[in-house]
C-alpha cells in the first residue's frame, strides 16, 4: 500500500483548519432581538407613534379598600390582609401626549415574596413574575386608586388639554365616577410574549376610553403596543 500523497493530505487539511479558524461560523441574528419598542394609536381620530417608552415603576399598595367607619366624608379605610394590589408602569411618549399603561394584579401574599429586582427597592414581588403579562384579554380596572379590587389594565393620558383617565376620582366616600359600563367594547389584548437573551417582548393591542375630572371623554383607538419588560 502507498501512501505518497498522505503529506499533501495533511497539509490541505492544515490550511482548511486554519481558514476555517480565521472564518468561524457566524449564526444568524434571532429577529426577536432586533425589534425595538415602539406604539401607535389614536385619539379622536388622531394618529400618534412613541417616540420613546420609559419604564415609570413598580409598587404594591393595600387591595380590596373599603370603608369602615365615618362621618360626613371623614372615615378610614381597611383592606384585605391577606393580599395585595401589585403595579408594574410604562411611559409611552409622543408630540404633546405622555400615556402611562399600569399593568395591575391582585396577589394573594403568600404568591410574593419579599425581596429585590435588578438593584432596586424591595418590595412584595410575585414568586411569578410573568403572569401579569400572559397573552389574553384584559379588563380595564376602573376601581384603580379606589377600592384597588380588580386585577387588569389602567391608562392615564396627559396632553395639551388636560389629563385623562381610565378609571375614576379615588374618594370611596364619593360614586364612582366612572364605571365598568363607560368602558363596554374597550379592548386590551397581549397578543404575544415571548423570551429574549435579555427579558421578554410583549405585544399588545388595546383601545378604551379616558375621561377628565368633568367625565369629557377621549377615545383611543387602534392602539398597538412593542414592550420590553422584565429586562
Amino acid at each position: 500500500m502507498k501512501f505518497k500523497h498522505l503529506p499533501g493530505l495533511a497539509i490541505a487539511l492544515f490550511f482548511f483548519a486554519a481558514c476555517k479558524k480565521d472564518n468561524p461560523i457566524i449564526e444568524p441574528e434571532n429577529p426577536l432581538e432586533l425589534l425595538k419598542d415602539s406604539a401607535s394609536y389614536s385619539i379622536n381620530g388622531k394618529t400618534y407613534k412613541s417616540i420613546g417608552i420609559e419604564r415609570a415603576g413598580t409598587f404594591t399598595t393595600q387591595s380590596n379598600l373599603k370603608i369602615t367607619s365615618g362621618v360626613n366624608f371623614s372615615y378610614l379605610l381597611e383592606g384585605d390582609k391577606d393580599s395585595l394590589l401589585f403595579v408594574r408602569e410604562f411611559i409611552i411618549k409622543a408630540s404633546y401626549t405622555n400615556i402611562t399603561i399600569s399593568f395591575i394584579k391582585v396577589y394573594n401574599k403568600n404568591e410574593t415574596e419579599f425581596t429585590n429586582e435588578n438593584n432596586g427597592g424591595y418590595l412584595n414581588y410575585p414568586k411569578d413574575k410573568t403572569a401579569i403579562f400572559s397573552p389574553g384579554f384584559y379588563n380595564y380596572s376602573t376601581d384603580f386608586y379606589r377600592n384597588n379590587s380588580k386585577s387588569g389594565i389602567a391608562f392615564t393620558v396627559i396632553n395639551q388639554i388636560g389629563v385623562y383617565k381610565s378609571y375614576g376620582q379615588s374618594d370611596l366616600g364619593k360614586p364612582a365616577s366612572v364605571n365598568p359600563s363607560d368602558q363596554a367594547g374597550a379592548k386590551f389584548e397581549i397578543i404575544s410574549f415571548k423570551k429574549r437573551k435579555n427579558g421578554y417582548l410583549l405585544e399588545a393591542k388595546f383601545n378604551l376610553t379616558v375621561f377628565d375630572d368633568d367625565k369629557n371623554p377621549l377615545k383611543i383607538e387602534n392602539g398597538y403596543l412593542r414592550l420590553s419588560v422584565l429586562k
